[in-house]
């Protein structure tokens, strides 16, 4: 039911305005997370652990989809702390190497 001041299902209006210049750090898409973590390794190197830290509930599964699209990421295995301060061996960090040039189209 719609109300007068148009506040109601009806209203015509997007609870989430559209957005092309930067991803919703809201959204929990595979794609909207997938161009996330390309904006956090452009930025530097990231760890298993740093990237759930930003929101990415599965990176392992983000990058290789990104490598699947033609992006180019080398992980190497480390040793890092997780956020209940546990140290764990052999953590992926992931570096972007190189990435597609169309990549708008592709993520």
């Amino acid at each position: 039911m719609t109300t007068r001041n148009n506040k109601g299902r009806n209203s015509g209006k997007s609870a989430t305005p559209n957005t092309t210049t930067k991803v919703n750090s809201k959204d929990m898409s595979a794609s909207a997370q997938r161009k996330r973590v390309l904006e956090y390794l452009r930025a530097a190197a990231q760890t298993t652990y740093s990237l759930r830290k930003h929101g990415i509930s599965h990176p392992a599964a983000r990058i290789r989809e990104l490598i699947a699209l033609g992006h180019q990421i080398t992980s190497h295995p480390v040793t890092a702390i997780d956020s209940d301060g546990f140290m764990h061996r052999n953590v992926a960090r992931y570096c972007l190497e190189g990435e597609l040039a169309l990549e708008a189209e592709h993520v």
